[in-house]
């Protein structure tokens, strides 16, 4: 079997990556030498809860959790990927740098059951205990894995440097070239030693921040709704045999444990979704913020008034359900989830209905909405909304909770903008100046 390196890039988003490219000149240099999947979204807005999903390959496994930090195992016959490996002889490293606010990673054993992430203070002491592990299993002639979580980059998570920088944006930078730098120093004692050849490197965004745009919650910006500028995130895996290139197939958090075991030779299927060693045939992804089987009035002390989201996201639409109701977004057209498409519906008993005719509005809102996008858009919400109810009966069922969302949140749309007064208002000026019009034609008769 090969070994398996995976590297954590925290806080990271799709957008992000792809329009900051001096912040991270280590990984796209690899990446040139990996397998990019351009449609990668994580299954949750939460680090600990990506570690669980992409470890465990496990969605419901921590979900009957009821106070953020106080992890309780719903599924617990679950294994990580790194319990199964160890069991086969791996020597294994899960590191966490800078080391973690109240231990809020290890709670539940995100990272294993049978060993957590270690906390480190010493950046260069977590370095060199991870080539120290590399040098034993070469000694050794065994296998090794090593997951580093470096979380400099996030909101939070400092070095002795980051929070001595005044200017907001120079800090956020300043985070993002310390995650990539750790990256190219791991990268590179792999290529000193000559292991990459016999090495599955896989590197993954967790989440992106929101800042704010779309909502306060508190401050809290880790319970932001999964919209995709949130979960769209970097994906890349590294295999000598697998050759470099882009791929479209749709995957998530879920998938990156059956890949690993694919790629490095362990012969265990347990996700139908992957095919031919590194291929998807998933056709959506459903995503939560915090823990799913929370709900709002549950969440305790500074998460307190979060609302609870949930999201399903093709490469087409990305929609969301909340107390308050349904946001559908474009995903490819908005990769920041600003234009809400239900704000131009209303909800009836039929399906979505448009608020108003098209042929006074102006010409740029016709050319979006019109020729057929209407409909479009009704058949896509169908087809989404039914897979958003599947997804949220198993999760009651693996829950034992009825109370995730409102009652009757999915008959209702949660508008961001007031287009029905907007078009009223559009409306009743043209049916004025069509009174006007016909008055003068009147006169001059």
């Amino acid at each position: 079997m090969k070994n398996l390196v995976v590297l954590h890039l925290e806080s990271v988003s799709r957008l992000t990556y792809d329009m900051n490219p001096e912040l991270f000149p280590n990984v796209h240099e690899f990446s040139e030498r990996c397998m990019r999947y351009r449609n990668y979204y994580a299954t949750a807005t939460s680090t600990a809860m990506v570690l669980n999903d992409i470890l465990y390959g496990d969605l419901y496994r921590i979900e009957n959790t009821q106070y953020f930090g106080d992890f309780i195992q719903t599924h617990r016959n679950a294994e990580s990927f790194v319990d199964v490996l160890a069991k086969q002889g791996f020597r294994t490293l899960g590191v966490h740098y800078p080391a973690a606010l109240g231990n809020e990673i290890n709670p539940g054993h995100m990272y294993a059951k049978q060993s957590d992430l270690v906390n480190y203070s010493d950046y260069r002491r977590s370095l060199a205990d991870v080539r120290e592990t590399i040098d034993r299993a070469v000694t050794d002639n065994s296998n090794f894995l090593i997951y580093y979580c470096n979380e400099v980059s996030h909101l939070c998570y400092s070095d002795e440097r980051k929070f001595h920088i005044t200017n907001p944006t120079e800090r956020w930078q300043y985070g993002y070239r310390r995650i990539d730098e750790t990256a190219g120093t791991i990268l590179s004692y792999l290529r000193e030693r000559d292991l990459l050849k016999d090495t599955v490197v896989i590197l993954y965004g967790d989440h992106g921040d929101d800042f704010y745009g779309h909502d306060y919650n508190n401050g809290y910006a880790h319970s932001i709704e999964p919209y995709t500028n949130i979960i769209h995130t970097p994906f890349m895996i590294y295999d000598a045999t697998l050759g470099a290139g882009d791929l479209t197939d749709t995957v998530c958090s879920l998938d990156i444990k059956q890949l690993a075991y694919n790629l490095i030779g362990f012969d265990r299927q347990e996700n139908p979704l992957i095919y031919d060693r590194y291929r998807s045939k998933r056709e959506y992804v459903f995503s939560r913020n915090l823990f799913a089987g929370q709900t709002p009035k549950k969440i305790d002390g500074y998460i307190s008034g979060v609302r609870k989201s949930y999201g399903i996201t093709t490469q087409e639409y990305t929609l969301i359900l909340t107390d308050e109701g349904w946001r559908m977004y474009l995903t490819r057209m908005d990769h920041t989830c600003s234009n809400n498409v239900l704000d131009f519906f209303r909800m009836t008993k039929n399906g979505l209905k448009h608020l108003c005719e098209l042929d006074f509005l102006y010409v740029h809102y016709k050319s979006y909405m019109g020729y057929g996008s209407i409909g479009e858009i009704r058949r896509a919400f169908m087809k989404l909304s039914k897979w958003m109810g599947k997804e949220l009966a198993v999760l009651k069922r693996e829950t034992k909770k009825k109370d995730l969302l409102a009652v009757d949140c999915e008959k209702r749309i949660f508008y961001t903008k007031h287009m029905a007064r907007e078009f009223m208002s559009i409306a009743v000026k043209r049916k004025k100046k069509k009174m006007k019009n016909r008055m003068k034609e009147l006169m001059n008769r």
